[in-house]
């Protein structure tokens, strides 16, 4: 089983949080990269590698569950997606976004299907064999511990 904890990151667009995912004690967008990186064909392409920031913190946790599949239409994209990130430079929903499908069974958690919806790219990047399965319980209590220490913290 993988393991996954939240971080709030401040955001290069606006002043405002975003939301950190780490994988393994490893930043999710650095995952993304490495896929991302061996499929640029373009030179324009390179500058998007990487190019993310998390979600709003306060619709991942506080106003919405966003990873728990409660979350507004702006961050569902096609087939059922969930965004994990945006593009780092723009603020707007769907220019250069990372989706995947979130799959929520007694016991586990999973992430699969990941795709790049981007408005900037000639080819999409893709990430055939990405997949994370989580416990159920570490993925809730890391929903949790973030609800808990940082967003009441933030917005109270």
């Amino acid at each position: 089983m993988d393991t996954i904890t939240f971080q709030l990151i401040n955001s290069k667009v606006e002043d405002y949080m975003t939301t950190g995912i780490r994988i393994n004690q490893c930043d999710l967008r650095d995952i993304l990269s490495s896929y991302e990186i061996e499929q640029v064909t373009d030179y324009e392409d390179y500058n998007m590698v990487g190019a993310y920031e998390g979600i709003s913190a306060f619709i991942a946790f506080h106003l919405h569950r966003h990873f728990l599949k409660e979350t507004v239409n702006e961050y569902l994209q096609s087939d059922n997606r969930y965004t994990l990130f945006e593009y780092a430079h723009s603020g707007i929903p769907g220019e250069h976004t990372v989706a995947c499908h979130i799959h929520i069974y007694e016991d586990r958690v999973e992430w699969t299907n990941f795709i790049n919806c981007s408005i900037f790219l000639k080819k999409c990047f893709a990430y055939p064999e990405l997949k994370f399965c989580f416990d159920r319980q570490q993925y809730e209590k890391a929903i949790e511990e973030i609800t808990i220490n940082e967003i009441k913290r933030l917005y109270t």
